[in-house]
């Protein structure tokens, strides 16, 4: 681990360290000992007092054992929030959704709904030193007064409880297959942590737990030398994102050659397009080089590299008499509406699901609610279920997300040919979109009340009403939609397919043959939409001008069904596809960059 800023002060809270374990941790970064004879009271009120006069303060459990680099989330990064180091277990003692610890137990406190185990150290945020004070002193009130009782070994454990009950947000940050230990079997891990070295750590910091079966199974073993490589070549995690839509986009070009040959490239372009993929990712978090530009290029390019293999395909197999555009254009109407569900909905579970509700130390109940209505129980069981190994896997694969659909491409296009590989994931993504529908209006049938706010305003920033559908709001307020209630986030992707679906019909059965042009008409306006979403989802809006150069989605709806109506189609579609080509891929992927300067 690089040296800790001099504005974070690192504290040992509970058991003295053993030798490995301090050896491990200490040798190159000072820390302050909490250490009054196995009296917790004492150190929890030091503690409080080392919280109020720290710019940051990373709190580590005196029993724990694990590399220095392992706590890099947390200790070299400055602009990190108050985020505890976590990993899965589903008998542990933390209940972590989405990425944000909502529970927590000690010996003392009960946690009903497990999924992780807290690695045994934290960052304590300067916006939430005061509020962490706070709850340390109320902590160290109920052992005082002998309300609460949790010995030394437990002292980190009950740090989180109440940090959590207080009502601060804590964040949870996966460490994976890195080795650590609390406690008794300390020594064997001590051993197993000689023997790596700090770059196989930080490769194994990299690594995700929320992948696909095909991703987590074979992408990822791929990319790890790729990641190695990467790193100790100094490369950005942009850069490598750049590389990857460049050997995406070579695939759709070998794709579209049409030969049996050419295809086969094609497919193994792809799969390496996916593989590079993944290495930016893992090169950003080993390196902890994250930024808002790098998440919006990167799924942004990930939907350009998609959809031109569906044109590539189309190509291709238009190229030995096979018209399979209108396959294409489907394909981009299914794939935009569900990727729309898939942000909105996550986005807004969390607001919803991932709070922790505040609650008193003193308690030793989980506060944690099982939810509302008749069908949380059925929540629950599905729940339990996922941890069965199996059906977990099961379930990821029917979601179809992005390395199963592209192994698909590229298995179909080889052995069946473009167009049974088209319509194959047509196929899937129908099945899978209809599945995750069905889940989401269950669960969402489990809320009562309405959305947080800052979930309402993503949802709103992707609205993109023009002069007319924003005009015929102020004048009717009744026909806005009702983003804050449960099924608010439906708004959007229904928004998605009514558009570019309404366009795609108006299109064909104007019967001038347009198949291709529409495709790229709808790459443009699908590319548009996602750009917004990604804007949304880092707190951003598209401006006011850059919509209305887009005419809304009401208005590009309206002037390609009077172009259908006037017999101007031929025409007219040219000359929307210029404009929209400028306007979304030119002007406002410049106008992002430079507001990201």
């Amino acid at each position: 681990m690089t040296e800790a800023p001099v504005d974070t002060v690192t504290v040992v809270l509970g058991p003295v360290p053993t030798p490995a374990a301090k050896g491990q941790l200490f040798d190159q970064v000072p820390a302050v000992f909490l250490h009054r004879e196995g009296n917790v009271i004492a150190q929890f009120a030091e503690l409080s007092r080392v919280v109020r006069r720290s710019a940051r303060t990373v709190v580590v459990a005196g029993d724990l054992t694990v590399p220095r680099v392992a706590l890099a989330p947390i200790a070299d990064d400055g602009r990190a929030p108050t985020t505890a180091l976590v990993t899965p277990d589903p008998e542990g003692l933390t209940t972590v959704r989405h990425h944000t610890v909502v529970s927590a137990g000690s010996s003392f406190h009960d946690v009903r709904f497990p999924s992780h185990e807290s690695v045994g150290a934290l960052v304590i945020a300067p916006s939430d030193a005061s509020q962490v004070a706070a709850a340390i002193d109320d902590l160290c009130q109920a052992c005082a007064s002998g309300e609460v009782t949790v010995g030394e070994d437990q002292a980190f454990d009950a740090l989180l409880v109440a940090l959590v009950r207080y009502g601060v947000v804590v964040r949870a940050t996966d460490i994976v297959d890195v080795p650590w230990a609390r406690g008794s079997g300390s020594d064997d891990v001590a051993s197993a942590i000689e023997s790596e070295s700090d770059d196989r750590i930080r490769g194994l910091l990299a690594n995700r737990v929320d992948d696909g079966f095909y991703s987590t199974m074979v992408v990822r073993r791929a990319s790890k030398p790729l990641t190695r490589m990467a790193i100790r070549a100094g490369w950005s995690p942009n850069a490598i994102t750049v590389v990857s839509l460049i050997v995406g986009l070579a695939a759709a070009v070998s794709f579209a050659a049409g030969s049996w040959a050419w295809v086969l490239a094609g497919a193994v372009l792809l799969q390496l397009s996916l593989v590079i993929d993944c290495v930016d990712g893992e090169v950003a978090r080993a390196t902890g080089r994250f930024s808002s530009l790098g998440a919006w290029l990167d799924a942004a390019t990930d939907r350009v590299k998609e959809f031109a293999v569906y044109a590539g395909l189309a190509i291709g197999a238009g190229g030995n008499g096979d018209d399979v555009w209108w396959v294409a254009i489907a394909l981009i109407v299914l794939q935009t509406s569900r990727h729309m569900s898939d942000y909105d909905f996550a986005r807004i579970q969390k607001t919803r699901e991932a709070q922790a509700p505040r609650a008193d130390i003193r308690d030793p109940s989980d506060p944690l609610p099982e939810g509302e209505g008749r069908l949380a129980g059925a929540v629950q069981v599905s729940a339990r279920v996922n941890r069965r190994s199996a059906i977990r896997w099961m379930k990821k694969i029917l979601h179809m997300p992005i390395g199963e659909r592209w192994l698909l491409l590229s298995v179909l296009s080889v052995v069946a040919g473009p167009r049974w590989a088209l319509i194959g994931l047509l196929i899937a993504g129908g099945v899978a979109l209809t599945y995750v529908v069905i889940g989401r209006i269950v669960r969402s049938l489990t809320w009562s009340g309405r959305s947080a706010a800052d979930g309402v305003r993503v949802l709103r920033a992707q609205l993109d009403a023009g002069p007319l559908a924003a005009g015929l709001a102020r004048l009717i307020p009744g026909i806005r939609p009702h983003l804050d209630g449960r099924f608010g986030w439906g708004v959007p992707p229904v928004l998605r397919a009514v558009e570019l679906g309404g366009i795609a019909w108006i299109m064909a059965i104007s019967r001038v043959g347009l198949a291709a042009t529409t495709f790229w008409l709808l790459f443009f306006v699908a590319y548009h939409h996602y750009d917004n979403l990604y804007r949304s989802l880092q707190g951003s809006v598209p401006p006011r001008w850059l919509t209305y150069m887009g005419l809304g989605w009401e208005g590009r709806l309206g002037i390609v069904a009077i172009a259908a109506a006037t017999s101007l189609m031929d025409s007219l579609s040219g000359v929307l596809l210029v404009w929209f080509g400028v306007v979304f891929g030119v002007v406002a992927s410049i106008q992002w960059l430079r507001s990201k300067r």
